[in-house]
């Protein structure tokens, strides 16, 4: 961990303790008798435990002087420190962690530089408040090639440098992706294009005992592994009110739509399918509109969490490849709902095109793909 390092401080006996040297001037060693071995003293005591995160960690050495302090983990990984001017006194300046165990080796000299040394150990408390994690996509997933890795925490994070180092992304194709912070309590990863097809890719979250900040730590170590599909991408275009739905870059099927009307408009750019569920009922109380209405829709793909689908909307096939009428959804026929519904799965890329609607917001689902390359490496809290 970048808190940690290597406290070790080999000092010479005789320069420091001046009043213990011999020499021109100095007092005779016989006149003066034995001189006594150093005491090494520690904080916390021999074999404390709960010990807590704060607690400030000291070596003392009285009669004499330290030589060498050294705090290690169970890894060996060492706590640093700091000896104050007289090399009576090293202090922990690092950051403990949670339940873990210390070592603590100190050796000290006296004036006639006589070396004493002690090793003690304590253990650290549980950690106050613990940095839980949800991952999608789930294990052994497919997925589209728009899908993102997308990490959600159960509390923000303030080291966010710390978390996001702990995260690794391998896959069995060459990727270039990056993370972004979504939010303070939330990271995802995407690559700079979609997903190769049939990319296997893994995540490795190694959080334990990651400092998050605040007194909130990482407790456990979680693997997700995942494959990416086949490309499936639909362009909604509301200017010329058609959908193409495109099969690993051919054109499969053209799709007479309607979009959003004036006041209702639906949102340009590149949304993620986010869910799928068949017989969904629309009504006016799910937005708020004064008429009243209950509809079926047999086939619905949802594209955001404020509540735009792709839908079956048989009550306005009249409008369908002319018009725009709908309260922001995307509606087709029965025959196309069901083709497009079944030809698609969670993470594939819905790219709209309507220039009179609002951009696609960053955290309505997945609008991953509306920041450019240098805007998505931007979030990254490693630069």
């Amino acid at each position: 961990m970048g808190i940690r390092g290597i406290g070790i401080l080999a000092l010479t006996a005789c320069t420091a303790l001046a009043a213990g040297c011999t020499g021109s001037g100095g007092p005779d060693k016989d006149q003066r008798g034995p001189v006594p071995p150093a005491r090494i003293a520690t904080n916390p005591l021999d074999n404390a435990v709960a010990v807590g995160l704060h607690t400030p960690i000291r070596v003392v050495a009285s009669g004499g002087m330290l030589t060498r302090v050294r705090v290690t983990d169970q890894t060996g990984r060492a706590l640093t420190g700091s000896l104050n001017p007289a090399r009576t006194t090293w202090t922990g300046t690092g950051t403990l962690v949670p339940t873990e165990v210390y070592s603590v080796r100190a050796q000290a000299v006296n004036a006639d530089g006589r070396s004493s040394e002690t090793l003690r150990t304590f253990s650290t408390t549980e950690p106050p408040k613990a940095l839980n994690t949800d991952v999608m996509p789930r294990e052994g997933a497919e997925v589209g090639v728009a899908m993102p890795i997308a990490v959600r925490f159960s509390t923000a994070v303030r080291n966010r440098a710390a978390v996001e180092k702990r995260l690794q992304v391998k896959t069995s194709r060459p990727v270039v992706g990056a993370w972004h912070w979504i939010s303070p309590s939330e990271i995802h990863y995407r690559p700079k294009e979609y997903w190769p097809t049939h990319t296997k890719v893994t995540l490795s979250a190694d959080l334990d005992k990651v400092n998050a900040g605040a007194d909130v730590w990482g407790t456990a170590n979680l693997t997700r592994s995942f494959e990416i599909g086949n490309s499936v991408i639909t362009k909604v275009d509301l200017v010329d009110h058609h959908a193409r739905a495109y099969v690993d870059g051919k054109l499969e099927r053209t799709i007479a739509v309607t979009g959003g009307k004036p006041g209702w408009e639906t949102r340009q750019g590149t949304k993620v399918i986010i869910d799928k569920q068949t017989d969904y009922v629309f009504t006016n109380e799910m937005i708020n509109v004064p008429e009243s209405y209950s509809l079926l829709s047999q086939y619905a793909i949802r594209v955001t969490v404020s509540g735009e689908f792709l839908h079956t909307a048989e009550w306005s096939t009249g409008s369908q490849g002319n018009s725009n009428v709908s309260h922001g959804c995307v509606g087709m026929d029965l025959e196309d709902s069901d083709w497009l519904f079944h030809h698609t799965r969670i993470g594939d890329p819905v790219e709209v095109h309507n220039p009179d609607g609002p951009r696609m917001e960053l955290t309505n689902g997945y609008g991953d793909w509306n920041l450019n390359w240098s805007q998505w490496k931007a979030g990254s809290a490693l630069g």
